[in-house]
This record gives C-alpha cells, structure tokens and sequence, in this order.
C-alpha cells in the first residue's frame, strides 16, 4: 500500500518515473488524448464501441468548462487521463448529499492496459488531491458501476451470494458469455445497494470497481452518499442496468489538510 501521507513525493513506481510526466493537458495533446480515450474504454473491462470522433467532442466539452485534465505522457505519447471539476454535473446533484460547494468531483481516470501496475493513476490523484486542498475543496467524490444486482437462487447469506455471483460473473466474460440480469423493482434495487454498501465495510476485496479498489489501495477510506439511511444511486437512463453509486473521501478524515501545500505542491 501507498503511504498516502507522503502527499509532496512521487507515487510512480521506480520503472516509469523517469520516463512518466504528468501535466495538464494542452491543446496540442488533445488528439492523442482522444485516441487514449478510446483505447481505454474500446478495451478490458469496459468494451464500449467510442470512435475517435466521438472522444474528441467529449473531451472538447471538458475543456470548454472548468474541468482539470492531468494527462501521464510517456515517449510524448498520452497513456492515461484524470478528468476533474468544481462543478458537479447537474444530472447526478441530487445523488450527493454531501456539502457540494467544498468537493472537487472525478469525472473519468483511466490509464492504457500496458501500463497498468505502475501506479500511473495513483499518481493522477496524488496530483488531483494537491490541487483540491489548494482550491480549500474537503471533498472527492466519483462515481462508479456498482455491482450487477442478482437474487439469491438458494438459502445463502447476502455476502456468500455475493461471492457467487462475482465468481460467475468472471468466468463468463473469461468465456465470452453474456450476463443476464434480473428485473428488480426499484425497491428491490435499494435494499441490494443497502446491503451492498454495508458488507463493503467489512469485505472492500468484493467492490467490483476497479476505481474504488484504486482509492483504496492509497489509504483512502470511502464513504457513501447517504440519504436518510439508504445509500445513494443512479438509475442507468438507458436501461442497460449499467447503475451508479458515489463514493465519497473526506480529506480532512485522510490527514490531508494537516499539511498544507503551496501552488508547486510543495510543504
């Protein structure tokens, strides 16, 4: 694990910190970031269909609006990305419950397959994180798929299907299987995120989101949007079950603003 307080020092591992620079994004840049875009979400384990064409009027968005785009370049070639912004999109507001005004909000991280394993986008958020506490921010949240719902097809405990059900649902896509997913109703729905959420506490090796495993495996401790005891979620608007859950980190609970950093990210 990362010593997440050693906020002022480099997390890359030793392979590619010579040859690894972190910037912001220039508009020289904006096509290979467009074709990392594609690469990144064409690939495992995402496997959507983005043209080249289509990532560059995405990205041409963010940079119309007040997004920080961090790009990692290796060989002058962009490997990855970090897409963050002040404003949260006003289709997810009412999903955070949290104080929206003090949070800088992740968009998107990805890094190519090829250079995963080098803490490549764990050193995109030590950068994002510097930069949220010179901006007085509190607050990252993202959001990420949650895990597919099912219903228990025998006597079983939650966290015992759950196993089951990641088990399955990996030899699948390792075999080329479509997954199917049940019809719940929305109250169905809620009582699986419930249940979900709170076996995290206790089990974070069953979170199906690689970007929550990301968070953690810095020392990050992960919150949930919460509302009156029911955790927070987003109803994929394309019907595809591909749902939403917001997780969320106090930096002030990570020891973040114990320290406090100048515009060179420096103590």
């Amino acid at each position: 694990m990362i010593n997440f307080k050693n906020l002022y020092y480099t997390w890359l591992k030793d392979q590619v910190r010579n040859n690894c620079k972190i910037k912001l994004v220039e508009d020289k840049q904006l096509g290979s970031l467009a074709r990392c875009y594609c690469d990144i979400f064409n690939g495992e384990p995402f496997y959507e269909t983005w043209t080249e064409e289509a990532a560059r009027g995405v990205i041409d968005d963010y940079v119309k609006t007040d997004t920080t785009i961090w790009t990692p370049e290796i060989k002058e070639e962009v490997v990855g990305f970090l897409i963050a912004t002040d404003t949260i999109p006003e289709d997810q507001k009412k999903y955070i419950t949290e104080d929206q005004d003090r949070m800088r909000y992740i968009e998107e991280i990805g890094v190519l397959k090829e250079y995963r394993g080098q803490n490549i986008a764990s050193e995109l958020v030590r950068k994002e994180i510097i930069n949220s506490l010179q901006s007085d921010k509190k607050l990252l949240g993202y959001r990420t798929n949650a895990m597919r719902y099912f219903k228990k097809d025998r006597k079983e405990s939650f966290e015992s299907a759950v196993e089951r059900v990641q088990k399955e649902d990996r030899e699948k896509r390792k075999n080329g299987k479509s997954i199917v997913i049940p019809q719940l109703t929305t109250e169905e729905k809620q009582d699986f995120m419930n249940q979900y959420i709170s076996l995290l506490e206790t089990r974070p090796d069953l979170d199906s989101s690689d970007s929550s495993k990301l968070f953690r495996g810095i020392g990050l401790k992960l919150d949930y949007s919460n509302n009156n005891g029911n955790y927070t979620w987003q109803e994929d608007p394309t019907g595809a079950m591909n749902d939403r859950i917001f997780p969320v980190i106090d930096l002030q609970k990570s020891g973040y603003t114990k320290t406090y950093y100048n515009k060179a990210g420096q103590k």
